[in-house]
């Protein structure tokens, strides 16, 4: 079987961002029908390589995110807010306040609620095992119809 070209591997990556088969197609610069594309196991898996790849990171950036708020420093913010120096301010590590308020001379600072960030990791990070991968449910997909066109 030979390997996909460039515009498919463009469509493949299109069709991750977009979501439709056509805009995909569109965007690529592709003629062929989009559809007859999704069906080739070539594509099904190479979207299905690209979109794993996608959720693998998506997940750490998640995991790392939930980690700072879990254990992160609020001493920072606090002691520029009340007396520390401006020009710290663009050095400080803000992540884990999420809102800042000024009424008068008063001044409210709301965080993160770092429990909550920690029972996200404990919980197992909202995995499931009844949840199937996107690629899993393509070639789903594209065997169907390849059995109601060729009547495999």
């Amino acid at each position: 079987m030979p390997q996909l070209n460039k515009k498919e591997k463009a469509f493949c990556r299109n069709y991750l961002k977009t979501g439709n088969a056509e805009e995909a197609a569109r965007l690529s610069g592709l003629k062929k029908d989009p559809y007859e594309l999704l069906a080739r196991e070539k594509i099904i898996r190479e979207i299905g390589r690209l979109g794993d790849a996608i959720d693998k990171t998506a997940e750490h950036i998640a995991r790392y995110a939930l980690i700072r708020l879990a254990a992160g420093s609020f001493s920072e913010p606090i002691e520029i807010i009340f007396g520390g120096d401006e020009k710290d301010a663009s050095k400080a590590d803000w992540f884990s306040v999420s809102e800042i308020k000024k009424k008068g001379e008063s001044v409210e600072i709301k965080f993160f609620d770092r429990f909550k960030a920690v029972q996200c990791l404990t919980d197992g990070f909202g995995e499931s095992e009844s949840s199937v991968p996107f690629y899993e449910a393509l070639i789903a997909g594209a065997e169907k119809l390849n059995k109601k066109d060729y009547g495999d």
